[in-house]
């Protein structure tokens, strides 16, 4: 497995003339894995490309908080339904499956200008920055060119509480004024004094009054839609209204209910098929309902894994290509991929998330066409197979 940025597969073709230096159509190729060209000897390096697979998964984290009175839910309104403590749950909310092509290091070839061949001619080769060969055309005959808290743990200090603060202080001024009556003899005097005394509320009564103004949010809408204060509104003032109350109600029963908040990361990963014609299978993370993705073998996480498997279409030439290797003393024109189809699926344990069906070049075989014979070569960038082929 291997991540990392890939380029693009739509990126601007470079084009190179080979003026005078070169017969119509002609071409005599060498692998660099079958030796290294002479040094004095001019032409052309050119790569063909090989597959990668891009996973990337979308993973859904949800996070629940307890309300600070879910415990006076029941006493003080009768809600079954609250949440009863922290939790935090991961799950795969999308995948994709994307086939890319980079520069494969073993298929490199040195295409060789014989400059004994007649002047006058030339060929013309159209390669990307990648140094994929995407054709070649005989020059003359060409008419044109053209990117939390978990459960039991307080929220991280300098965190933003996720309920909104909507109750009065929790600190509780009273006070009381005093009349001391005092009598002297037959005079009674009256000494008032004010005793002044700050306490602070308890959790239970903050629940208590946030219960008594849901209540009375609801009488306010009552009134408002029976038209108890007989004003007569506008139907978008009443509108309005009713909007507010319901909107402040609900983030009063919060305070109750508790809050749930979701949000998705993506995770992309990169997977390069070996050129095994059976396929391939791969564990390219972990993934875990408590953790969400993680490295691969962690315990009690859930191995995702990509599953290559080739559908041996091109079975039946494996052998002919093979033998037409030997190498020979023959010139050999360009050197291109005949791909093989395969169906890839992406599984979490047993589970299967994504499939799909597309052509690998690797799990194929790399061939040659003559030499001296075709003045037009079309190839795929994608999966370096021919797309178009002629001789003139």
């Amino acid at each position: 497995m291997k991540n990392r940025g890939l380029s693009s597969l739509i990126i601007p073709v470079i084009f190179l003339a080979l003026l005078p230096g070169a017969t119509s159509g002609q071409v005599h190729v060498v692998p660099f894995g079958k030796g290294m060209p002479p040094v004095e000897q001019n032409g052309i390096i050119y790569a063909l490309p090989r597959n990668v697979i891009k996973v990337q998964l979308a993973v859904s984290k949800t996070e629940t908080f307890k309300g600070p009175y879910a415990d006076f839910a029941v006493k003080y309104l009768g809600l079954s339904s609250f949440i009863s403590k922290n939790s935090v749950e991961y799950s795969i909310a999308e995948v994709s499956l994307e086939v890319l092509a980079e520069t494969d290091p073993g298929q490199y070839y040195f295409i060789e200008l014989d400059e004994k061949a007649k002047s006058g001619r030339s060929l013309l080769f159209a390669m990307n920055e990648q140094g994929f060969i995407s054709g070649y055309a005989d020059a003359s005959k060409v008419p044109g060119r053209r990117k939390q808290t978990a459960d039991g743990k307080p929220l991280a200090s300098g965190a933003v509480s996720p309920f909104i603060d909507l109750l009065q202080p929790k600190i509780l001024e009273k006070v009381d004024t005093i009349i001391r009556r005092i009598s002297v003899d037959t005079s009674t005097f009256e000494d008032i004094f004010i005793k002044r005394s700050i306490s602070e509320r308890s959790t239970e009564q903050l629940a208590k009054e946030t219960a008594e103004l849901i209540r009375k949010i609801d009488d306010n809408k009552f009134n408002l839609i029976t038209g108890y204060q007989e004003v007569n509104y506008s139907k978008d003032a009443l509108e309005f209204m009713i909007s507010q109350l319901e909107k402040t109600k609900q983030e009063y029963l919060a305070l109750f209910r508790g809050v749930s908040h979701t949000s998705v990361t993506k995770h992309v990963f990169y997977v390069t098929p070996g050129n095994n014609p059976e396929g391939m299978l791969e564990t390219i993370c972990g993934f875990s309902g408590s953790e969400g993705i993680t490295a691969r073998n962690t315990p009690g996480a859930e191995s995702v894994s990509l599953l290559i498997e080739s559908m041996n279409q091109i079975s039946s030439i494996r052998e002919f290509i093979t033998q037409r290797e030997v190498p020979s003393k023959g010139k050999r024109g360009l050197y291109y991929r005949i791909p093989e189809k395969a169906r890839i699926s992406l599984k979490s344990g047993n589970r299967v998330l994504e499939q799909k069906e597309a052509m690998i070049s690797q799990l194929g075989v790399v061939t040659f066409l003559p030499a001296g014979i075709f003045s037009n070569v079309k190839l795929n960038p994608l999966s370096g197979g021919i797309e178009l082929i002629s001789s003139e």
